[in-house]
């Protein structure tokens, strides 16, 4: 009797699990000394079938940026949409993306190395992933004004300006801080301060 063909649900999801099995060896092992046959024993598969799915390790982790970016996105939108102020659904959309793209990349042992890689290999993912941000951020903060709860009248910004310095600033505080607490801080903190100047 033949095998049944996956479902695209199905091949979705097993593509899903093993690029949530590469992330955890890349931080592990960092991007030059992580093997496809690691990959493909955390993914519980063989070699030949991770070869199948991804053409080398750079085609794979290219894939799993693009997937971490679709996840924090989604997760982001979430978080703009509940029924909070402006201000929460700010620090919760930015730090929900933050926590789920950025942070297990900066925290791994071989963070440096993997940003790099990133920058290298997925930089137009990033660039792609970073202005489907802004533009969630910006419909939201429009909406806020339009309805008024906050007030852009004497702001010398545009909604979408106002959010790409705000988005730079934080990047700032990612490289300064020492710590993930220190950067959670600060990064609401910056938040909170730019929001200040537009709420009424």
């Amino acid at each position: 009797m033949s095998k049944s063909k996956q479902s695209p649900a199905q091949k979705n999801a097993k593509k899903s699990s093993i690029l949530d099995a590469a992330a955890n060896v890349f931080a592990q092992y960092g991007f030059k000394r992580t093997t496809m046959n690691d990959i493909a024993t955390a993914a519980g598969i063989s070699r030949p079938a991770l070869y199948l799915m991804f053409e080398n390790k750079e085609h794979l982790f290219t894939e799993l940026a693009g997937h971490r970016i679709k996840i924090a996105l989604k997760e982001a939108r979430a978080a703009l949409l509940k029924n909070q102020p402006i201000t929460t659904r700010f620090i919760d959309g930015i730090k929900t993306f933050e926590r789920t793209y950025t942070e297990p990349v900066a925290s791994s042992p071989h963070g440096d190395e993997l940003i790099d890689v990133n920058a290298n290999l997925a930089s137009d993912i990033m660039i792609e992933g970073r202005s489907s941000l802004v533009a969630a951020l910006v419909k939201e903060l429009k909406t806020a004004d339009q309805s008024g709860e906050v007030n852009f009248q004497n702001n010398p910004l545009s909604h979408k300006a106002f959010v790409e310095l705000l988005l730079s600033s934080i990047s700032g505080v990612k490289k300064s801080s020492a710590s993930k607490a220190e950067y959670r801080k600060k990064t609401r903190q910056v938040i909170e301060v730019f929001l200040k100047t537009i709420r009424k």
